[in-house]
This record gives C-alpha cells, sequence and structure tokens, in this order.
C-alpha cells in the first residue's frame, strides 16, 4: 500500500515537474553553456500557454530551464501546465498577491546564469535563449554568474495582426522621468544583477518592470543592448489600460523622489511620458506654462543632484522655454539604423521562421 502523499501548504493546489520527477538531473549551467531560465506567470490563459511552453522547448540553445508559477486559475490552466509537466523544470499552483509577488517568488527558484520573465500569452523566437547566452560570453567572459549584466533585447511587437520590431531604448537616469521604452520579456538578468538591484516592488501593479530597469541601471548594473528579436509580445493584458499605466508613471516617480509635490510629479510626467497621447484624460493636472514650471520645479529642488541629472538626461534642455510639449526629434543616424533593423530581421523573419 502506498504511503498517502504530504498535503499542500495552506494557499497551495499543486506542483510538478522535472526537479520534482528527477532530482538527480544537472540543474546548472557550464562556464562555456549558461543555464537559461524562464519565468512564466500565469493566471486563467488557458488559450495561449501551450505555445508559451512549446517555445521554450523549441531553443536552439542546449541549457534551458523554465519555472512556471501558477495564481490558482480556475479555466483549465493548470491541466495544461500539468499535461507539460514532463517540459517543465518546476511549477506551483498557489495564492499570490498580484504579477510582481508571483514573479519575485520565482525568483527565489530559477537556477540559470540568465534569468527572463515570458508572460503567458508571448512566445519565444528560437534562437533566444542562445542569443542571450552568446551575449553574456562576450560580456562577461567567463565569469557570468558574478557579473551583474542585464541584456536588453529587441521584441516583435503584436497588435490586431499586425507586426513591429521593438528595438529597446536608451537605459540611463533620464528613464525615471520618461519611462524606459523596454520589452520587460526580452530583458536577461544575470544573479548577480537581480541581487544588486532586488526584488520588484509590489505597491507598483504595471510599471514595477520599468521601477526595476530604472533601479538596475542606478545601482550600477552594466546594460548590454542587442538589436536582435527574441520574443513576441502580444499587445493588451494589465498595460493596456493606458490611464492606470499614467497613474503609475507618476507614482513611479513620487516614490524615486519623495520630495516633489504632487504638482510637480504632474508636471514632469505631462513634460517627458513618451506617449503624450496617452495624457489626455490628465489634462487638468497639466501646467498652462510647461517651460515655466519645469523651472520651478529646478529651482525648488536644486540640491537634488538625482533629480538634475534624470531631467537633463530626460532632454529637459528642449522644453525649458516653450509653453506647450516639445516632442524630441529622433536623430537621422537611429531612424536610419532601426530602418535597417526592421528591414533586416523583418525579412529574416519571413525566411527563416
Amino acid at each position: 500500500m502506498q504511503n498517502a502523499a504530504a498535503p499542500h501548504p495552506a494557499g497551495r493546489r499543486a506542483e510538478g515537474g522535472l526537479r520534482i520527477r528527477q532530482p538527480g538531473r544537472p540543474q546548472r549551467g557550464a562556464p562555456l553553456q549558461p543555464l537559461v531560465s524562464y519565468i512564466t506567470v500565469v493566471r486563467n490563459a488557458q488559450a495561449t500557454l501551450a505555445r508559451t511552453l512549446a517555445s521554450v522547448r523549441a531553443q536552439s540553445w542546449g541549457a534551458v530551464e523554465h519555472i512556471v508559477v501558477d495564481g490558482l486559475s480556475n479555466d483549465g490552466t493548470l491541466d495544461i501546465i500539468e499535461a507539460h509537466a514532463d517540459q517543465i523544470d518546476y511549477y506551483v499552483s498557489e495564492l499570490d498577491s498580484g504579477l510582481y509577488d508571483a514573479i519575485n517568488k520565482a525568483l527565489q527558484m530559477v537556477r540559470g546564469d540568465l534569468v527572463c520573465v515570458l508572460n503567458a500569452d508571448d512566445w519565444l523566437t528560437p534562437d533566444a535563449a542562445e542569443i542571450a547566452a552568446r551575449a553574456l560570453l562576450r560580456s562577461a567572459k567567463g565569469a557570468a554568474r558574478d557579473l551583474p549584466v542585464i541584456i536588453c533585447t529587441s521584441a516583435w511587437l503584436r497588435d490586431r495582426g499586425r507586426r513591429k520590431l521593438w528595438v529597446p531604448a536608451a537605459l540611463d537616469m533620464g528613464s525615471w522621468l520618461r519611462c524606459p521604452k523596454i520589452c520587460h520579456n526580452g530583458v536577461y538578468a544575470t544573479p548577480a544583477a537581480v541581487a544588486l538591484t532586488g526584488l520588484y516592488d509590489t505597491r507598483l501593479r504595471l510599471v514595477a518592470d520599468s521601477q526595476w530597469l530604472c533601479r538596475a541601471f542606478e545601482a550600477g548594473v552594466r546594460v548590454v543592448h542587442r538589436t536582435a528579436p527574441t520574443v513576441h509580445f502580444v499587445s493588451g493584458g494589465l498595460s493596456s489600460d493606458v490611464s492606470r499605466h499614467v497613474q503609475e508613471c507618476a507614482l513611479l516617480v513620487s516614490l524615486r523622489f519623495p520630495a516633489l509635490d504632487q504638482a510637480e510629479v504632474w508636471t514632469l510626467v505631462h513634460s517627458f511620458d513618451p506617449w503624450p497621447n496617452s495624457l489626455e484624460p490628465f489634462a487638468a493636472s497639466r501646467p498652462s506654462d510647461l517651460g515655466r514650471a519645469l523651472e520651478s520645479v529646478l529651482a525648488g529642488h536644486a540640491g537634488d543632484r538625482d533629480l538634475l541629472a534624470s531631467a537633463d538626461a530626460a532632454g529637459i534642455a528642449h522644453q525649458l522655454g516653450h509653453t506647450g510639449r516639445v516632442r524630441r526629434r529622433t536623430s537621422l543616424s537611429d531612424k536610419l539604423q532601426r530602418g535597417l533593423s526592421r528591414a533586416w530581421y523583418g525579412a529574416h523573419y519571413r525566411w527563416f521562421s
């Protein structure tokens, strides 16, 4: 007679995967073959999760692991996870306090030299892990796990049947004010980068990933950019709530620069948010003269070197002296580089995927 299975902890419905089925299997990368860990946090994604799981299994890189954290789905998602239990390194279905709480838990479970968050409705390009791993090897030169590095790759943005290459923007102090235009699901971080930056801020429901990237830069994590796309990112979900996203971007500024009052916070948001059209519902918080309002903010916080550095990097010089919002123009060289990248990877995608 078999012993009864041990009961799950309170709030946990199920757990499994290769770590439990085969506890002795290799679980670390090698010096020239870093292990790439993918985290998928899911709740009620029955329609898309199988494609996400399949894209991890299809990776050309030989050292890949997948951690899946389910938030007690009730639509059949757990059935899909359990049906793929022999292809997932570890999964758990349990109560959590939201997306970023679940990601934080998953970060404690990974064993890779790089970790990437993969949404349950997105899917990887077949060479995603290889692109990230080779970028790490070129950057780290043998000390992969010990160096705080994040690799920012491009993404295919999927929106209503259309596909566009989303090239990661620069990450600098100005990102606190203009929100980093980087696809979080194309970001790969070493354990040292995660340790130096810390976990995600669960006070934020939509932009904790943006805050994490800004904190990583400010903590001294090395940022490596790669134009090659590694993920198909489907627009929608939580981040598609434009008004709430703007409100959280304002909260992000408040948390980083707590000496600012709300009027000053919104002055900065109206001056630097990269999507001005999304600010229309917040027109009442916009100063009548943005240039003068910015001058007032700078004068009132002249001793805050971080704020001044952020404003400078965000492009305050283009806005001062102008009543209305001034859109910074992309340089011709940047336009050419992005255009060539989109043409190259677009052709590559058509022929080789």
